[in-house]
């Protein structure tokens, strides 16, 4: 594990931790544990995953039960993308990263990642750069320690541990351009749980409404579709516009197939493939398809985030020009726009 500390801050030192907190730490702790051991795909990782569910379970409380989401609003549906645009968009991407279109669908996860792009980008020294600009901008305080779990080529996550103190992280190794997307992503949610209330329960640290998760993640992932950003993080020019690229050809290849996915979730099982058929030709294989549909929820949840993460940026960008990010005040009036809506849930909940 590697921690990214803060800055010393002098002779002051705050009250240790209490015992609650040491042992919500340690199950933490654990839960890491667990999961690189899962990740490294130890011969005990089926026991290990009942392990870490419950622990998970211990530090978060009871799982929540459908009806008991935070966010109580509506869901509405946002704009989306033109499911019928995916085929465009793989033959456009592969293209401009000078491979033939079939490579998508001979490895999906390949090609999303950039395998293909023929340079290496460590998500190690990304996340470094980006940590350090992050907090001299004031987007991340200064004060929030961050831990990082480095896995095999397993998602990356986000685990709350005790708030607004630290934050564990879980990053895959692979040196691939979608590091950059994912790194920023990660960070996004790191920004997010320091910023949230300091006197929440745990429990309420584990079941955030995902309207808020989304957003502000979303917000900080669009970092790594900009060139600009990345060659500030200290990428040349040229890999720059590379791996903002390719990072850009990943976003609407993820909003139109969040499109399709929600779409498809409407059609009766027995249709499904040829409405898929129909829709983007042999491009998606249909048991994949049938995957996502079962997580219609996460996809909606993307695409909501994608819809507010848009609208928040281009009111940063008419406010404070195209250089939005690297100016204090951006960064101040997105945590305060959080803080309110924070405010109106806990408001919302104990009514």
């Amino acid at each position: 594990m590697t921690d990214l500390l803060p800055p010393a801050s002098g002779p002051h030192q705050t009250p240790g931790p209490s015992a609650e907190e040491r042992a919500d730490d340690v199950a933490v702790e654990r839960a890491i544990e667990l999961l690189r051991s899962v990740d490294l795909g130890l011969s005990d990782a089926d026991a290990g995953r009942r392990e870490l569910a419950g622990l998970l379970r211990s530090v978060a409380g009871a799982p929540r039960r459908a009806d008991e989401d935070p966010d109580r609003r509506p869901r509405a549906a946002p704009d989306l993308a033109d499911p019928a645009a995916l085929p465009g968009i793989i033959e456009n991407w592969s293209r401009a990263a000078g491979v033939p279109a079939m490579a998508f669908r001979e490895d999906r996860r390949a090609f999303l990642r950039g395998d293909h792009l023929g340079f290496e980008l460590s998500p190690r020294l990304l996340v470094r750069a980006a940590v350090r600009r992050l907090r001299k901008v004031g987007a991340l305080p200064e004060e929030h320690r961050i831990s990082l779990v480095w896995t095999g080529d397993q998602p990356s996550a986000t685990l709350p541990v005790r708030i607004p103190d630290w934050t564990a992280v879980a990053l895959p190794t692979r040196p691939v351009a979608l590091s950059a997307q994912y790194v920023h992503h990660e960070l996004g949610h790191v920004m997010e749980l320091a910023w949230r209330p300091p006197d929440l329960p745990l429990a309420a640290r584990w079941q955030a409404p995902d309207s808020v998760v989304e957003w502000v993640a979303m917000v900080v992932e669009w970092l790594s579709r900009c060139d600009d950003w990345l060659t500030a993080l200290g990428l040349e020019a040229e890999r720059a516009r590379q791996v903002g690229e390719h990072c850009r050809y990943e976003d609407h290849y993820t909003r139109a197939f969040a499109a399709l996915v929600l779409h498809c979730a409407g059609v009766r099982p027995e249709r499904l493939e040829r409405e898929l058929k129909e829709t983007v030709g042999e491009l998606i294989d249909p048991g994949h398809l049938r995957e996502e549909v079962r997580r219609a929820d996460y996809w909606r949840t993307v695409a909501q985030g994608h819809a507010r993460a848009d609208a928040t940026v281009d009111v940063l960008r008419a406010a404070h020009g195209a250089r939005w990010w690297e100016r204090p005040e951006s960064w101040r009036r997105l945590r305060a726009d959080v803080t309110a809506q924070w405010a109106a849930t806990r408001e919302a909940g104990e009514r």
